[in-house]
């Protein structure tokens, strides 16, 4: 063909493809090798397909459809319906979320998956009514309305005054809360609703507890309960969380044995001569802990070693201290160990070389004897004198080797294994710590009004050094509990609180969870541990 012709647009090889055919060339075929599809012939079948004809749109278009949908389950009352039918009754609770603020995806995934059963059972033709509820109480609506108001408000608040500001914030998400679940497309009693705040389910809650009362299974006590300074409030376990990166102040510290204390009967006569000038090494990542000290803990089944510090293996630098402080002149004599020469000191034996490698110092056994025989040695606190004496006492299995020194310093007031020995023992409930996180005038006057996880534990270490205590203080990571809301560090203290003991209905309890199937079946596994192993 005529170059011009090569050249030429789509539409004219068309043309010239239609033209080579009528002159002998393949149909399909052009002058450049490319095929031309040939024209499709119309079906003879075509006219016997019947397509349907509808309105139905081929997109979802959710935004205007759902709420017509709705609206039509409303005009013709279809869940009422449903709820009235004469059938057999299928009831889900409903586990009520808090009023303290608008919906998440959490809030949808439990909505929605209660729709689910609650539509599966409609369909098998049951009686379906489900009544949605309200948590109108506690700290998660509080904390709202105080986020909600500027400090000085703040102050002028009362507790009636907070309670009727959380009141009304409460039935205001409320109202939010039911319209965006109507969105959602959950069938329910929206508009008769159990809420906490309503008089008579308050009724009935205190009808149960004067009931509880009267069976006597409620007391007050004063244990030791995870407590946020910074929301001044106790916390549960669920409403904890450890973020990584938490280094706390740990000290090795000496608890001098009283002179004047006769040998317990059990302790080996032949090592008599080893208790003079001997010391309890303890630690703790808690140096705040040390005013409520009530005795110190051994494993029964351990074996300690009498070691007496014959030298300086290597010096140690200060750390710094807790709260970001510098290390005075002070602190890094305290982290030189050359002052617990001569001294001997009481350590796991199976602790004594690593300890030694870690504070410095040469270690020498004099003889070793097990927690039992140490069983009602007395010391004294260092930061108190001869007046404060306490006891060395058997702890239970969590005294290891795996860690400190395989004697543990024993607070009542701060700690929940603690308690449990001080119980068992008889031990003073010592927890000079107020509301705010802040020594009262029982710490003693060099403590008082400072705050247990600032200057108060700066201060505790100081005190330690400055009797001739303090071993070594070296920064320690680990896993610490801050509030789940707040994002600040907790503390574990004794407060008076209420408890409801199960030890009057924990056999019912169990007895009647045996008759509960569970889906799934795990849910069992964890609730009756769970019953069978809590005291109150």
């Amino acid at each position: 063909l005529p170059r011009t012709h090569r050249t030429a647009s789509a539409g004219h090889r068309r043309v010239l493809a239609t033209a080579a055919a009528a002159d002998g060339q393949p149909q399909g075929a052009s002058g450049s090798g490319k095929k031309v599809k040939p024209k499709k012939e119309p079906s003879v079948y075509g006219h016997t397909v019947l397509l349907p004809k509808t309105d139905f749109e081929m997109r979802a278009n959710s935004v205007a459809k759902e709420p017509m949908i709705q609206q039509y389950w409303a005009d013709n009352k279809v869940y009422e319906t449903i709820a009235e039918r004469d059938a057999e009754m299928f009831t889900l609770h409903d586990g009520p979320p808090y009023a303290n603020g608008d919906l998440h995806i959490g809030h949808a995934l439990n909505k929605i998956l209660k729709d689910f059963i609650n539509r599966y059972e409609m369909l098998k033709g049951k009686k379906v009514r489900f009544v949605p509820g309200w948590d109108c109480h506690g700290l998660p609506i509080e904390l709202k309305v105080l986020q909600s108001m500027e400090a000085d408000k703040r102050l002028e608040l009362t507790p009636i005054k907070l309670r009727k500001k959380a009141r009304a914030f409460a039935l205001k998400a409320v109202e939010a809360q039911r319209e965006q679940f109507k969105r959602y497309g959950i069938w329910a009693d929206w508009e008769d609703p159990y809420l906490t705040l309503l008089p008579e389910y308050e009724g009935a809650q205190m009808e149960v507890f004067g009931q509880m009362f009267l069976n006597g299974h409620i007391y007050r006590g004063k244990k030791p309960v995870h407590w946020s300074p910074s929301s001044m409030t106790a916390l549960a376990e669920a409403e904890l969380e450890y973020p990584p990166g938490h280094v706390s102040q740990s000290v090795y510290v000496a608890f001098p044995l009283d002179p004047e204390a006769p040998l317990p009967a059990a302790f080996p006569a032949e090592h008599a001569s080893a208790v003079q000038n001997a010391s309890l090494a303890i630690w703790t990542t808690t140096p705040w802990t040390m005013p409520a000290n009530a005795a110190v803990a051994v494993n029964d089944k351990l074996r300690y070693s009498f070691a007496k510090v014959t030298g300086v293996a290597a010096n140690k630098a200060g750390v710094e201290a807790e709260g970001g402080a510098p290390p005075t002149s002070a602190a890094a004599a305290a982290n030189d160990p050359a002052s617990m020469v001569g001294r001997t000191l009481i350590i796991g034996e199976d602790l004594v070389g690593a300890v030694g490698a870690l504070w410095g110092l040469e270690l020498h056994t004099l003889c070793t004897v097990t927690g039992a025989e140490l069983e009602g040695l007395i010391y004294t606190h260092p930061m108190y004198g001869p007046e404060r004496k306490s006891p060395v006492v058997v702890g239970g299995d969590y005294i290891t080797t795996e860690s400190g020194t395989g004697l543990v310093h024993t607070a009542p007031g701060h700690g929940q294994e603690d308690y449990i020995t001080g119980l068992k023992f008889g031990l003073p409930l010592l927890s000079p710590v107020d509301d705010a996180g802040d020594f009262t005038a029982e710490a003693g006057p060099g403590l008082a009004g400072k705050n247990v996880l600032g200057d108060g534990n700066v201060a505790c270490i100081e005190g330690l050094r400055a009797c001739g205590a303090l071993i070594l203080q070296e920064a320690y990571p680990h896993k610490y509990p801050y509030d789940w809301r707040t994002k600040e560090p907790t503390i574990f203290r004794a407060t008076e609180q209420w408890f409801a003991s199960v030890e009057g209905f924990r056999d019912e309890a169990l007895a009647e969870l045996e008759k509960i199937k569970f889906i799934p079946a795990s849910g069992s596994k964890r609730m009756t541990p769970m019953v069978a192993g809590r005291n109150d």
